[in-house]
């Protein structure tokens, strides 16, 4: 896809956005090892509950902030400061001395730079790219934060189970500085989103003038579904598995159809697909609980890595499809909310449920939901605004 003239004009951007999304992803991906480390040190599933959705509770609470940072600051401004508040997290938690309300506190606040940083990458691309290569350069730049891994994830596995717990801590720092350093690189936007009163840019106005809520609902249910993720490990070890060929296959997957898969982007209209990759995502979540061998379990994490690799950046895609190009700050900021909502809520669910009976039936509880909801997010929300246009 880099060859044709649309990609090749664009190729610098891509690949640009594509590394500050694994170098930030990174950073929040290192701690999805984290529920193993803190069960090392003794620590309760459900005190590892709060500690993990403190950093999608941050991320939930300051993403509406983030819109407002961007037509202030602009995107450069934002995402240094954003990436020196990750940085700054980082540093103190490899430091620290690692007891739950330390780490409850921390992670949040290391969750707020995350959340601010993202929204101004997403803002960025909706800008810097053109509707008419979109949908395939948005599933090529999201690769990013699937290759994670391949990499962060089995590395940060490798120093847990060696005992290296100095290198793991420090993982987090070193990606939020590399985050920082890519950003720094990106191409200025030549369109300029930083308010100057042309435009009544607000969160009311958004609501008003666009259909922002129909896109917000489906991914409340993307983000339900793709949090998950983050006790994928936990999944695969509760079952006696190996969490790293789980992650390495969901990011296999994912990667194939980001490179392969654009094509159905000109068949299918993204509104189609959105709902039915929320559907995938759930059944290869069944599936995952079942699974009682490396294969079988790697098969589901592969099918469950082609849904993300549809859902994710079709959702993004229907920011610049739907959004006035001056309200898309605001708009990638109630996106990632909602999104972030799904990541605070079911860490906890997780949590109890897994404490009540085991991660495996919490996972199936879930999954069922999952599946249900894609059906109903379909007929209630895509399928009414297609009728509408």
């Amino acid at each position: 896809m880099f060859f044709d003239a649309d990609f090749s004009r664009y190729k610098k951007n891509i690949i640009l956005i594509l590394l500050t999304y694994f170098s930030i992803f990174a950073y929040s991906h290192v701690f999805f090892m984290l529920p193993p480390f803190l069960l090392q040190r003794g620590f309760q599933p459900q005190s590892i509950g709060w500690v993990m959705s403190a950093f999608y509770l941050a991320a939930t609470m300051t993403r509406p902030t983030a819109g407002w940072f961007l037509s202030q600051f602009g995107i450069r401004k934002t995402m240094l400061f954003a990436g020196s508040v990750c940085f700054a997290g980082a540093c103190l938690f490899a430091c620290i001395p690692l007891t739950p309300h330390a780490l409850w506190g921390l992670r949040f606040f290391m969750g707020a730079g995350f959340s601010v940083f993202v929204v101004a990458t997403t803002t960025y691309q909706t800008l810097v790219i053109p509707a008419a290569i979109r949908g395939p350069a948005f599933s090529i730049t999201s690769i990013g934060g699937v290759l994670t891994s391949f990499s962060i994830i089995p590395l940060a596995e490798f120093f847990i189970k060696g005992g290296h717990s100095t290198y793991y801590l420090v993982m987090a720092s070193l990606a939020s500085l590399v985050s920082m350093c890519v950003a720094s690189f990106l191409p200025p936007v030549e369109k300029d989103i930083v308010s100057k009163g042309n435009h009544n840019v607000s969160y009311l106005s958004l609501f008003k003038e666009t259909p922002i809520k129909y896109l917000l609902i489906s991914c409340l249910f993307l983000g339900l579904t793709d949090s998950s993720i983050a006790y994928a490990s936990s999944l695969a070890i509760g079952r006696g598995l190996n969490s790293s060929i789980f992650l390495m296959a969901i990011s296999s997957g994912a990667v194939i159809v980001r490179l392969f898969g654009g094509g159905l982007y000109k068949k299918v209209s993204r509104m189609v697909i959105a709902a039915p990759a929320i559907g995938l995502m759930g059944g290869a979540l069944m599936g995952a609980s079942f699974a009682g061998s490396n294969s079988s379990i790697a098969l589901w994490g592969f099918l469950y890595g082609v849904a993300v690799g549809y859902g994710y950046p079709t959702h993004l895609a229907l920011i610049g499809d739907m959004i006035p190009e001056y309200f898309r700050g605001h708009a990638s900021s109630m996106v990632y909310f909602a999104m972030d909502i799904s990541w605070t809520l079911l860490p906890i669910y997780i949590g109890y449920a897994s404490a009540l009976t085991n991660v495996s039936w919490a996972f199936r509880g879930f999954s069922l939901f999952a599946c249900v909801a894609s059906v109903l997010v379909y007929i209630f929300v895509w399928k009414r605004i297609r009728k509408n246009k």
